[in-house]
C-alpha cells in the first residue's frame, strides 16, 4: 500500500505547464481512484474514494505558490490503507531574455497511510529549472535534491508486539526534456537521473501533448532502470475546464518515486471533478494595452508584453520600430504568450506574428492603421519612475 497516495500524483501534476485554471485558483476536488499493487507483487488492486482541495497563485513572472491536500478512503475493504496526502510548494521566476528563463523550485510533501501498516513520510525538495525557448523549439534542464523521513509500523504476528522502522529519504538528481510545437501539438524527448540511498533509478522517454482552449491532453511513455530492475511506465493524461468546474485525470502506469523509492504500479487510473471556489485571472482585463512597464532604464523602460493569442497557435512574435521590426520570440505561460525587453523613451508601432501570420488582438487599445493598410498598436513610453 505504500504506493497508494503516490499513484494519485500524475492527476495532480500532468500537465500543469498546460494549466487551464485561472492564475490564482481554489478549488474543491472528489473523485475516485484505482490503484495496481507494485510489479511483482500478488495482490489486488485498491481502489479508493478521494477528495481535497487544491490552491495555486501564480503572477505574470511565472513565480508563484501551490498547495493541495488530498484524502482517500478505501472502497469494498475495510481493513484497506486510507491515505492522506499533501503538497505545499513555490516558484520563484525571472526572465533572462527573450530566449531564457530560470526558477527555483520549492516542494514540502507529506503522506500517511492507515493500514494494513501505519506508514507516514515528510520530505522536502529544491531544484533549479533553466529554459531555452526559441520559436517551436524549447529546452528544459532541471535539477533536484530532495531529503526527508519515513516511518512505518508492523506487527511480527497478529495482536503482537509493534515493531518501528525509520528510514532517512534522500535523493539527488535531474531531468532534461526537449520539445517542438506546432499548432496545438507538443513532442517532446527527455530523461533523467538520480541518485538514492537504495541505487541509481535512471529514466528516458517521450511524450505528445495537444492544447488548446478546450484543455490538455497527454500521452507519454517511459522506460526506467531502478535499482529493482527495468519497468515500462506511461499512460494518459488529461486536463477538461468545464465553465467554473474542471476535470482531470490520468490512465496508466505510475512512475517510480526515486525519493520514497516507491516502485512502478502495474496500472493505475482515477477522475478528480473540481468546483472552482474561487478563481482570477492575473491577465490584462478586456479592452487594456497587452504591455506592462516594469520599471526604468537610462534610455526608456524595462517593458513586458502579454497576449493570448489563438488557441491552436505554434509560435508567437512580437515586432515593432524598437526591435528594428525584426521578430523577437514570445513563450507560453499560463496560456498567455509573454516576453521581456528594453524599450526607448517615445512613441512605438508594433503588432505581433502568430504563426507567421500578422495579428493584434481584437481588445487592443490604442491602435492605428499603418502604410500597408494593417492595424498596428502604439506604445507610449515616456517619464517612467
Amino acid at each position: 500500500m505504500l504506493i497508494a497516495p503516490l499513484a494519485l500524483a500524475p492527476i495532480s501534476t500532468a500537465l500543469s505547464a498546460y494549466d487551464v485554471a485561472a492564475q490564482s485558483d481554489i478549488t474543491l476536488e472528489v473523485g475516485a481512484s484505482q490503484v495496481g499493487p507494485p510489479l511483482g507483487l500478488d495482490a489486488e488492486s485498491a481502489r479508493f474514494a478521494v477528495a481535497g482541495l487544491r490552491a495555486s497563485h501564480y503572477g505574470s513572472s511565472g513565480a508563484g505558490v501551490y498547495g493541495s491536500l488530498l484524502a482517500g478512503r478505501t472502497i469494498g475493504d475495510p481493513n484497506g490503507g486510507d491515505f492522506v496526502t499533501a503538497h505545499v510548494g513555490g516558484e520563484l521566476a525571472e526572465q533572462w531574455s527573450a530566449d531564457w528563463r530560470g526558477s527555483l523550485d520549492l516542494r514540502l510533501l507529506a503522506f500517511g497511510v492507515r493500514a494494513p501498516f501505519p506508514y507516514n513520510a515528510i520530505a522536502v525538495e529544491v531544484g533549479p529549472t533553466v529554459t531555452f525557448s526559441s520559436g517551436a523549439f524549447s529546452l528544459e534542464v532541471a535539477g533536484v535534491a530532495g531529503s526527508g523521513r519515513s516511518r512505518f509500523e508492523v506487527w511480527r504476528v497478529a495482536g503482537g508486539r509493534t515493531r518501528v522502522f525509520e528510514s532517512d529519504l534522500a535523493r539527488v538528481g535531474g531531468t532534461a526534456e526537449a520539445s517542438l510545437a506546432r499548432g496545438p501539438a507538443r513532442v517532446g524527448v527527455g530523461g533523467g537521473v538520480h541518485g538514492t540511498p537504495g541505487g541509481r533509478f535512471t529514466s528516458g522517454g517521450a511524450s505528445l501533448v495537444l492544447a488548446g482552449g478546450w484543455g490538455a491532453v497527454e500521452v507519454r511513455g517511459d522506460v526506467w532502470r531502478t535499482p529493482a530492475g527495468t519497468q515500462t511506465t506511461g499512460g494518459l493524461a488529461l486536463v477538461i475546464p468545464l465553465s467554473g468546474w474542471s476535470m482531470r485525470g490520468f490512465l496508466g502506469r505510475s512512475e517510480p518515486d526515486p525519493l520514497t523509492l516507491a516502485e512502478p504500479g502495474s496500472a493505475s487510473g482515477g477522475v478528480l471533478v473540481g468546483r472552482s471556489l474561487y478563481g482570477r485571472d492575473a491577465g490584462p482585463a478586456v479592452g487594456a494595452r497587452p504591455w506592462e512597464v516594469l520599471g526604468a532604464t537610462p534610455a526608456g523602460a524595462r517593458v513586458r508584453m502579454s497576449i493570448e493569442a489563438p488557441a491552436d497557435a505554434g509560435t508567437v512574435e512580437l515586432l515593432g520600430d524598437f526591435s528594428l521590426w525584426e521578430p523577437v520570440a514570445m513563450r507560453r505561460r499560463n496560456g498567455r504568450w509573454e516576453v521581456e525587453l528594453e524599450v526607448r523613451a517615445g512613441t512605438h508601432h508594433y503588432g505581433f506574428l502568430v504563426d507567421d501570420e500578422w495579428y493584434v488582438p481584437d481588445d487592443t487599445r490604442d491602435v492605428v492603421p499603418d502604410e500597408w493598410g494593417r492595424m498596428s498598436a502604439i506604445l507610449v513610453i515616456e517619464g517612467v519612475e
